[in-house]
C-alpha cells in the first residue's frame, strides 16, 4: 500500500486535503499529519512515507527546506496558496504543485501522476530518451548522460560530451523510469550517472561535491543523499 504524509499549519485545510485524498485515492494510506515543519520533519524521518504533501509556508521549517531533508524515496507534492514558489518547487523535483484552494479535478490529475510514477512496476528501465536542443529532437542513450537537473516541469540533461539538452519530463517522473543502480540522486533537484563520476570531493567545510565527465563544474551532494557516499 502506498503511504503518505500531509502537512499544513491550518487544521481545516489539513482535514480538507485528507478528505479530498480519500475520495481521489481511497487506497492511499495517510500514515501521518503534521501542523508545522518541525513535526513534519520528525514524521518524515520516522515514517519514511512514499509521498509527502507539504504546505510551503509553515512555522518551524518551511516546505522547501523540508524537501532537502526528506528521505530520497519520498515523492513530493507542494500544496500552497503562494504561486510564486512554483519554480523552486519543481527545482526540488516535485511531482506536482497544487494551488489552494485544491479542487477535486486538480487533485485527481495529481493522483494520476503519482500512480503512474509508483515504484515497483514491471517495465524495464529506460535505455533511450528523447532529448531536445532548440526545435531538434535527438534520441539519447542513457549511458551518454553525465547528470540530470530539474527545470520546472522539465529536466535538463547534461551529457558526458558536454551537451546541454532538454527532456520534456520532470526529474521526479524520470527517476522512476531509470535504473536506480545507474542513476544516483544526489540532491532533490539533480541526479548523476554513476559511470560518469570521476571523483567525489570532501571539502574543508564537510560538504561533498561530485566531479563528472563532461561537466566543468562539480555538483553538490545534499545532506539527505550523503549516505550513498558513506565512509568517504
Amino acid at each position: 500500500m502506498t503511504t503518505a504524509l500531509i502537512a499544513d499549519d491550518e487544521p481545516p485545510l489539513l482535514q480538507e486535503l485528507r478528505e479530498l485524498l480519500a475520495q481521489a485515492w481511497p487506497e492511499l494510506d495517510i500514515v501521518g499529519q503534521a501542523r508545522n515543519g518541525t513535526e513534519a520533519r520528525r514524521l518524515l524521518d520516522e515514517l519514511r512515507p512514499d509521498i509527502a504533501f507539504l504546505d510551503i509556508r509553515m512555522p518551524g521549517i518551511d516546505g522547501l527546506a523540508l524537501a532537502e531533508l526528506a528521505p530520497p524515496q519520498t515523492r513530493l507534492v507542494f500544496v500552497t496558496a503562494h504561486a510564486e514558489h512554483a519554480l523552486q518547487a519543481f527545482e526540488h523535483a516535485a511531482v506536482d504543485y497544487l494551488h489552494k484552494p485544491v479542487t477535486p479535478a486538480r487533485l485527481a490529475a495529481t493522483v494520476q501522476r503519482l500512480q503512474t510514477a509508483t515504484p515497483g512496476r514491471s517495465r524495464p528501465p529506460l535505455r533511450f530518451l528523447q532529448a531536445w536542443t532548440g526545435n531538434t529532437m535527438r534520441v539519447l542513450d542513457v549511458d551518454q548522460l553525465a547528470a540530470l537537473r530539474s527545470e520546472l516541469r522539465h529536466t535538463r540533461a547534461l551529457s558526458q560530451a558536454g551537451e546541454n539538452l532538454l527532456l520534456r519530463t520532470s526529474l521526479g517522473e524520470l527517476l522512476q523510469e531509470l535504473d536506480p543502480q545507474l542513476f544516483w540522486q544526489i540532491h532533490r533537484g539533480s541526479a548523476v550517472n554513476a559511470r560518469a563520476i570521476e571523483r567525489v570531493e570532501r571539502r574543508d567545510d564537510g560538504e561533498l561535491w561530485v566531479h563528472l565527465t563532461g561537466l566543468a563544474q562539480p555538483l553538490p551532494v545534499s545532506r539527505a543523499h550523503r549516505g550513498r557516499f558513506r565512509g568517504m
